[in-house]
């Protein structure tokens, strides 16, 4: 599930922006974690829960795979190989809290696809702030990344980036 959803999450970052992208793949999580809420069986081994989680964890995926190329596009070249470091610890953390994810789930389901449902939709929102990196060049230093962030772009005055 994971791959398919690493290989065809690409379509969406690549025509509607890494901004949109992000924060649609975690706010429809959010949504999916909500409808495993709902107590319906297709079949006797199939419920909607299953279904829910599922997809919600491919929508995770996607985001986690578009936060990866998010972060290397905003940061300069001269400091990429350290955010991409902090990238991977944060990721790391993460990945330790899993397993007592799993731990809860075995506990008390609603509170887990609740926690799951806060974080999802939590995390698309914060994407709103981040500026899009789709058509622009990648900075090559930290005063790139200052004039982008004064609004100073190519000589002009425009600030693309502000929200």
């Amino acid at each position: 599930a994971v791959v398919s959803t690493q290989s065809t999450g690409g379509f969406p970052i690549r025509y509607i922006g890494r901004t949109r992208s992000v924060m649609g793949f975690y706010l429809l999580a959010s949504v999916t974690f909500l409808l495993a809420l709902i107590p319906l069986n297709f079949s006797s081994t199939f419920t909607l829960e299953q279904l829910s989680c599922l997809i919600g964890s491919m929508l995770v995926s996607a985001a986690f795979a578009a936060i990866y190329l998010f972060s290397v596009e905003l940061s300069p070249t001269s400091h990429r190989g350290k955010m991409l470091g902090y990238c991977s610890s944060a990721a790391r953390i993460g990945s330790f809290c899993g397993p007592q994810a799993a731990l809860l789930f075995s506990w008390n389901k609603t509170a887990t696809l609740i926690l799951f449902t806060v974080l999802a939709a939590s995390a698309g929102c914060l994407c709103y702030r981040l500026p899009d990196t789709k058509g622009v060049q990648t900075p090559s230093t930290a005063a790139e990344v200052q004039q982008r962030k004064d609004g100073v772009t190519a000589g002009t005055t425009e600030n693309k980036y502000a929200a």
